[in-house]
């Protein structure tokens, strides 16, 4: 039996190198691993699903058990962090992107 793969671990992994399906190889799944890394992440699409997963606690291991010590609030909390930076990186894209047309 396999020991049990740490949810923290597997959520800091998908955090920082998710496009690079490092989460994966963590948890067992060695050849879906080599398929993520191969096309970063699905594009990262494929990336965002699994990170969606793992911060809710949808994602198991290769062997079929849970990952240990999952903690709702860690996942909530870097899932709602995702998402301020995503919200961040847009309204400064948009900052820029008015200001270069401004200035033409």
């Amino acid at each position: 039996m396999e020991s049990k793969k740490n949810y923290t671990a597997t959520l800091l992994l998908s955090f920082f190198l998710g496009g690079l399906g490092i989460h994966r190889f963590y948890t067992g799944y060695i050849g879906l691993g080599i398929l993520q890394l191969l096309t970063a992440g699905g594009c990262g699409i494929w990336t965002l699903i699994d990170f969606i997963n793992i911060c809710f606690g949808n994602f198991k291991a290769a062997d079929g058990q849970a990952l240990d010590e999952y903690n709702p609030t860690l996942g909530k909390t870097f899932f709602f962090v995702w998402v301020a930076l995503c919200l961040l990186s847009v309204i400064m894209y948009a900052t820029a992107f008015a200001e270069i047309f401004r200035s033409v």
